[in-house]
């Protein structure tokens, strides 16, 4: 019920645009009516749908209830939007490193130690 209010009332929600930070303030404001708990609910399961996301990772415009430019989407934020829509069976992508030596560490400590018979120097 709230929530069809919501995208009813507001055509931002509707259009899935990046909503302007803090925007839950603004709709606990214009909706006094209904329990700021719900309306901060509808907020964050809008934020976490796939369309939503989707608008976040392009970047650009943030935008209030009224539809009007209020910031813009950071390049960490459209980064956390595109992580968020990776499948979650999906491996993280590691990040790259440099080859391991097959013989390992302990070839290499093992290799530093005076043999029997051998003087150290």
């Amino acid at each position: 019920m709230i929530a069809d209010h919501i995208y009813g009332k507001f055509d931002v929600f509707r259009q899935f645009r990046p909503l302007a930070l803090g925007i839950h303030e603004s709709l606990i404001a214009a909706l006094s009516q209904f329990d700021p708990a719900l309306i901060s609910r509808v907020v964050a399961n809008h934020c976490r749908k796939p369309r939503y996301l989707k608008s976040l990772a392009r970047g650009g415009k943030r935008f209030d209830l009224n539809g009007k430019p209020q910031g813009e989407v950071s390049a960490e934020e459209k980064r956390a939007a595109e992580l968020q829509m990776q499948p979650k069976n999906a491996p993280a992508a590691e990040p790259e490193t440099a080859p391991v030596d097959a013989a390992g560490p302990v070839a290499v400590e093992a290799a530093a130690q005076p043999q029997d018979g051998q003087a150290e120097s």
